[in-house]
């Protein structure tokens, strides 16, 4: 039989690569392997809340920071003066509303004054007239009472519109204490975001921002590649999503460490990927081709290790090799 294959190597090929096919298409029921795999952990861009030049760098290139630590400084004059200014216009704002109270109880009393001035005349407007039915008053004395009862249920109608008056300015004073009281809050809300800190633990990626360089809000300073959620992204082919399950157990190589087998698990399966590069970045994409075969469709598939190695930087994009166990 043997003899026979050596004289047709053409058949003893052919059915090597179909003895080989009928093994591959067996094996992806039970594990899954690529080598198209990377580390991975999360990133936090540090950017400017606020405006002005940067007066401190307290990190360098991949300097290791614990959360909390300072990163950078903002000029903070500016924003000191604001909140200086704020300060005073909330102190004004108390003072015109502590004055237009005073106002309020000067023009009650006012009109306390006018009501009893008018009271006390429209009782001797009722005695002069009932005189004067009797005739033991004369005209003369009977107008000039009702004189007196007009002037005052007039100076009553002036004093409840000073009364009023007095009143919305109380109004729009506590409105300008509120107005006052929420710009000093914006004021030194800008001044703590003076110092930037890190929001976590990790390592500073390398920036190009130099002390005294001008920032806009929103500017993109330096990233943290921090420690948390570090994983393996493993690209895997769509055909073997339907047998990866969370919890699978999975056996991992790292390039920094090519001959040391990791343990870990399965611990997401992406749900989708772009179709093209141009998409949102809502969804990852994995590019489908390399230089000469297009490769099937890729998912990502996140793989937590059972502990990482210590004593050995991991590095996020280096590569990784995965084989996944069903």
């Amino acid at each position: 039989m043997l003899a026979l294959l050596l004289r047709h190597p053409v058949r003893l090929i052919l059915g090597a690569a179909v003895l080989l096919f009928v093994l591959y298409e067996i094996s992806v029921g039970f594990f899954a392997y690529t080598g198209d795999a990377y580390v991975m952990s999360d990133i936090v861009i540090i950017s400017s809340e606020i405006e002005g030049p940067v007066s401190k760098l307290a990190v360098q290139d991949n300097a290791v920071v614990k959360a909390g630590d300072l990163l950078f400084a903002i000029e903070p004059t500016p924003y000191q003066l604001a909140v200086d200014n704020a300060d005073a216009s909330l102190a004004q704002a108390k003072a015109n509303v502590e004055l237009a109270t005073d106002e309020v109880a000067s023009a009650n009393a006012t009109l306390q004054s006018a009501q009893a001035v008018e009271t006390n005349a429209n009782t001797t407007m009722g005695r002069v007239r009932s005189l004067s039915k009797e005739g033991f008053s004369s005209d003369a004395n009977l107008d000039l009472a009702t004189r007196d009862l007009a002037t005052a249920s007039a100076n009553v109608l002036v004093a409840q519109s000073g009364l009023q008056v007095a009143s919305r300015r109380v109004a729009v004073g506590s409105a300008n204490v509120a107005a006052a009281t929420a710009m000093l809050a914006k004021a030194k809300y800008e001044l703590s975001k003076t110092t930037v800190t890190a929001p976590e633990a990790g390592r500073v990626a390398p920036f190009t921002t130099r002390q005294g360089d001008y920032l806009r809000a929103g500017t993109q300073v330096m990233a943290i590649v921090t420690d948390a959620r570090r994983r393996v992204v493993a690209n895997v082919a769509e055909r073997h999503l339907s047998h990866i399950k969370l919890g699978q157990k999975v056996l991992v190589t790292l390039g920094a460490q090519p001959w040391v087998i990791h343990e870990g698990q399965v611990s997401g399966i992406a749900a989708g990927v772009a179709r093209s590069p141009e998409s949102p970045g809502i969804v990852p994409y994995v590019e489908p081709t390399t230089d000469w075969v297009r490769l099937p469709r890729r998912f990502p598939v996140e793989i937590t290790l059972d502990a990482w190695p210590q004593g050995t930087p991991h590095f996020v994009g280096s590569d990784a090799r995965v084989l996944i166990w069903f």
